[in-house]
């Protein structure tokens, strides 16, 4: 009797952290309001900025919430990264040293995807600590201010380990203009 019990209240919170979820998905997000046409425009402008001085791409993924049948696969914040990782083909860059940054609006959850060129030549505690920094500024408000910071941040780790010499060709490898689905 106690072990199902056990196994009903399991089941209950289990259900309950879906529906919680579910929920969390539906409502309205206050960060939505930071990414209108211009403001794309401006992270785009930026990328393109970043993406000068290294042989690095770097994309950016903000997704307001995610699609229904996600949330009951239960796909969590770095599947879905991976996911944009693959479907915008930042691997496929000719060094490897593609940088995709996604942001999951409803879960305020954020994901660095490094592509094994790069990946394997900046420490982890780098990487966390452009993601700590990038929480507590979307948590303070400062949305814009932190995702510029942390696009900022991932062109210089590709400047130090990549960089080009003057004057060599740099050609953009992918598409600088943000994906925003809010």
């Amino acid at each position: 009797m106690t072990t199902s019990t056990q196994t009903s209240t399991a089941a209950n919170t289990a259900f309950g952290n879906r529906c919680a979820r579910y929920f969390q998905h539906l409502k309205p997000h206050a960060y939505r309001s930071h990414f209108d046409a211009a403001r794309k425009a401006e992270l785009g402008a930026l990328i393109q900025a970043a993406e000068c001085g290294h042989r690095g791409e770097i994309r950016l993924v903000v997704e307001a919430k995610l699609p229904l049948r996600l949330i009951m696969q239960k796909c969590r914040t770095r599947q879905r990264a991976l996911s944009w990782f693959s479907d915008l083909r930042v691997w496929d860059t000719e060094g490897n040293t593609g940088i995709l940054l996604y942001l999951l609006l409803a879960e305020n959850t954020l994901e660095i995807v490094a592509d094994r060129g790069i990946a394997g030549k900046v420490p982890q505690a780098q990487w966390d600590a452009i993601c700590q920094q990038l929480q507590q500024e979307l948590a303070a408000g400062q949305v814009q201010q932190g995702i510029k910071s942390a696009i900022t941040q991932l062109g210089q780790l590709l400047i130090q380990h990549f960089p080009i010499a003057a004057g060599a060709a740099n050609p953009n490898e992918l598409c600088d203009e943000p994906v925003i689905i809010v």
